[in-house]
């Protein structure tokens, strides 16, 4: 058996709240999951004194297991994604790309969508956060800045994670923005939904781990790019949605099937098991 705990939006900054965030560390550290998955907005504002709480946070999870994160749409410099579609090619444009996402180069990591490997999965992360881009654009003009998509070459280095890792691995993507419409707010966070759900289900993945929307979720698609699970984590912080809770999810895999159990935060009791799911692996069959 092979636990990931699936985290997401901490939003480090005026959001964040102590005792959530404490508790969390906490039940993680009883939990011992092989492996943390944090999907992004780490900060609220992208405030240098946010991105430090967030490095001595991910520095005290790291006590308790490998993690792997990548950034959120809050983590990113937005004069920095405006300057870069500004500039000419080659010109400025590199400049602006590397401003964009300077303090969470500074703070957290310069690999943006990093890879993690443990006994029974391999975590694929991708970044989905890109600011006012063209792969962005949307009709709505309030998700400007906000939307995400996948990139072609994103795409690549997701298959040559899983085509390095061992053969019976759990397959994992991971990425900011939920590819599915959110229950509440209605919303898709990626642009591209349709063709990086197709292309991450050619690559055999077997799960997806997002967040955003600020609404834990587990969904199975039956359809076009059949099979995928994904798994939307919760926030942490106090930017719930109207009826929710702080939340996060723990993902249980063994060789023929997942198991994701979303942890909802209880005043007084912290943060309990409320709902789960079981799915067939993907892997299991294409292996069978």
């Amino acid at each position: 058996m092979t636990t990931l705990a699936h985290v997401s939006d901490l939003h480090f900054g005026r959001p964040a709240v102590a005792e959530r965030l404490d508790a969390l560390k906490v039940y993680l550290a009883t939990a011992e999951p092989d492996a943390i998955a944090v999907s992004g907005d780490l900060t609220q504002r992208c405030a240098n004194r946010e991105f430090r709480q967030a490095r001595a946070y991910l520095d005290a999870l790291g006590e308790t297991a490998p993690y792997v994160v990548i950034p959120g749409n809050h983590d990113i410099r937005w004069l920095g994604a405006v300057a870069r579609n500004l500039g000419l090619a080659g010109l400025f444009r590199q400049q602006a790309h590397n401003f964009k996402y300077s303090r969470y180069v500074r703070h957290i990591s310069g690999d943006l969508s990093p890879s993690l490997e443990i006994p029974g999965a391999v975590i694929a992360g991708v970044n989905t956060a890109h600011g006012i881009t063209r792969g962005s654009i949307t009709r709505r003009f309030r998700d400007l800045g906000v939307i995400g998509h996948v990139k072609h070459a994103d795409v690549e280095r997701v298959r040559e994670a899983f085509e390095n890792s061992s053969p019976d691995a759990a397959r994992v993507v991971m990425l900011h923005h939920n590819p599915i419409r959110g229950e509440l707010s209605g919303r898709h966070g990626l642009a591209n939904t349709e063709q990086a759900l197709h292309a991450f289900a050619d690559l055999g993945t077997d799960l997806i781990l997002c967040g955003h929307d600020h609404q834990d979720a587990v969904h199975m698609i039956e359809s076009g790019a059949h099979g995928l699970v994904i798994s939307t984590a919760g926030t942490i912080s106090n930017r719930i949605r109207a009826g929710r809770t702080s939340s996060f999810n723990l993902v249980e895999i063994d060789d023929d099937n997942l198991r994701i159990t979303a942890h909802a935060w209880r005043l007084g009791k912290g943060f309990v098991p409320s709902e789960d799911r079981s799915f067939p692996r993907r892997t299991a069959s294409r292996q069978a």
